[in-house]
Order: structure tokens, then sequence, then C-alpha cells
């Protein structure tokens, strides 16, 4: 809930959307790309905007939104990030 906090307030400051914007890049957002690319993905900073969303998502759902009381468990999460990651690594016609 923290990170949906510091997110809003940054939407309001932009000295934090900067550290906010940066952090996110270099620390996550970087080695996912990276990560992508070298399991084949072609268009690796789309992809990893795709995954990010989705993990965002997740987050936000299962701490405030309208999965907050019955989480998925590990094994759902895994599932749906495996089909994710089919879709994006799926070699193309």
């Amino acid at each position: 809930m923290a990170r949906y906090e510091l997110a809003l307030e940054a939407t309001r400051r932009p000295e934090l959307r900067a550290h906010y914007d940066r952090t996110g890049l270099s620390d996550f957002a970087g080695p996912l790309r990276a990560l992508l690319a070298a399991a084949g993905s072609r268009t690796a900073e789309r992809h990893a905007l795709s995954l990010l969303a989705w993990c965002d998502g997740i987050l936000f759902t299962c701490t405030a939104g309208t999965f907050s009381s019955t989480v998925p468990t590990e094994e759902e999460l895994r599932e749906s990030a495996r089909e994710i990651l089919t879709g994006i690594l799926a070699p193309r016609d």
C-alpha cells in the first residue's frame, strides 16, 4: 500500500516523481528488459511494460482491490505469470 501512496504522491511532487521513475527503471524495469531480451523477446521494452503492468495490477488488486480478501495462491500466480510469459515469448510467424 505504501508503494501506491508513494506513486500517488509522486504525481503531485516532481522531485519525488523523478526519484520514483529513476529507481523503478534502474532497479526493476532495466533488469526485466534484459531478462526478456535474453529469453527471446523481440520487443523487450514493450514486453517489460506489459509484465510490469501485470505485476502492478496483481499487487494493487490483492492489497486494496477486488481480491484483497481472497488473494490468489502462489500456484495461481505462477500459472498466470506463465501464461503471460508464454504469450510474450511465443515464436512469431
